[in-house]
């Protein structure tokens, strides 16, 4: 049984650096990660795109039950999850940025490619 990221949220009002949406992945190893886009100002183009993949350092996540869990490590509902993660100053750790892209939807595009590796190597450098 391959596991892969769970989709938690996707959120489009949250303190992140971005007006575009960050997306919330519960994963296998119980971290919870984020990946956004934002733009960049690049020495050939003017502006373009980068993904930032993070581990949100103020939640963990049981992948066999589905269930999120805050700072004392008790467990909140989706709904208390979705209004803490669009409060100011996020406990986030950057792992990753990939750049050069010049749309939100080739970032997407690689994302939706590249995922499963990704997570895999986030993974191995955080274990």
């Amino acid at each position: 049984m391959v596991m892969k990221a769970k989709l938690i949220h996707k959120s489009y009002m949250t303190y992140f650096h971005t007006f575009l949406p960050v997306y919330f992945y519960g994963m296998p190893n119980g971290k919870v990660y984020c990946m956004y886009a934002q733009f960049y100002d690049s020495a050939v183009k003017k502006s373009e795109l980068e993904f930032v993949f993070a581990e949100h350092e103020d939640f963990s996540y049981d992948y066999q039950t589905g269930k999120i869990r805050g700072y004392g490590q008790n467990d909140i509902s989706l709904n208390l999850f979705r209004e803490m993660v669009e409060q100011p100053d996020p406990r986030i750790k950057n792992i990753e940025t990939q750049g050069g892209f010049e749309s939100y939807a080739d970032a997407q595009h690689f994302l939706d490619n590249n995922l499963e590796m990704k997570i895999n190597s986030f993974e191995l450098e955080t274990a």
